[in-house]
């Protein structure tokens, strides 16, 4: 009798050892983590000639301050910032970007026969990014200046924080801890790519670069910890033969 049941308690833990190995390869067969992380790098990175085309010396009284539109004043020099084109810009990336993640969790999803439910992370890095977007691109229109990060380098990088809080909601759909880690890491150089939480506006590298180039640090530096990331879960992936 006790060496029957004690069969039958091996048993039961080599079923539950099985199964749990199982839901393991799963859930890593469902995970794409490199293919966000890359392109959303690679969005950063051609965002950089719009933030220029959105920056223009103009003629002012520095003594006067900021006014008749986003200005920076630098080095006794005047910079309106416009909006616009980075705004224009970010709306379509998202939009574009997230339809491409979509495709290829669906195209992955039939090519393996398990897929994730993709669409809540989809869904919700168009909509952050979108309201984040527009509202840094056009905040003084919206009269919200004044909750946006200003100065040489922080003038509409705010979407790049979006991007950190739709990779949580990734994370989540995948059950993947490696990406939590990984984001929160993002997001804090998201934020001070953006200027918050630094006692300057801005990561403080951007300086030197004067008010036309200065935001160039910041989407060098988010691109970079993106593309590093996409690399090394795709490496992590092919190491485990998924």
């Amino acid at each position: 009798m006790t060496e029957r049941s004690t069969g039958s308690v091996d048993t039961a833990r080599e079923a539950l050892s099985s199964s749990r190995q199982l839901a393991r390869r799963v859930r890593h067969a469902q995970r794409g983590t490199w293919f966000p992380l890359v392109l959303l790098g690679l969005v950063i990175a051609a965002a950089a000639p719009f933030y220029r085309l959105g920056r223009h010396v103009v003629t002012c009284d520095p003594a006067l301050g900021a006014r008749g539109g986003v200005q920076i004043i630098d080095g006794g020099a005047c910079v309106q910032v416009v909006g616009w084109p980075v705004g224009i810009y970010w709306i379509v990336a998202f939009v574009l970007a997230y339809a491409a993640i979509a495709a290829f969790y669906v195209y992955r999803a039939r090519n393996r026969g398990v897929g994730a439910r993709v669409l809540p992370y989809v869904g919700t890095g168009i909509a952050t990014g979108l309201v984040l977007g527009i509202a840094s691109a056009w905040s003084q229109q919206l009269d919200i200046v004044g909750y946006f990060p200003t100065g040489p380098v922080a003038v509409g990088m705010v979407p790049l924080i979006s991007i950190g809080l739709a990779l949580f909601v990734l994370a989540r759909v995948e059950r993947n801890w490696p990406l939590v880690v990984f984001t929160t890491g993002y997001l804090v150089v998201a934020l001070l790519a953006s200027g918050i939480g630094t006692r300057r506006p801005g990561v403080s590298v951007g300086a030197g670069l004067g008010p036309m180039w200065g935001f160039l640090p910041g989407l060098v530096v988010a691109c970079g910890v993106l593309l590093l990331g996409g690399v090394g879960f795709a490496l992590a992936e092919r190491r485990r033969g998924v």
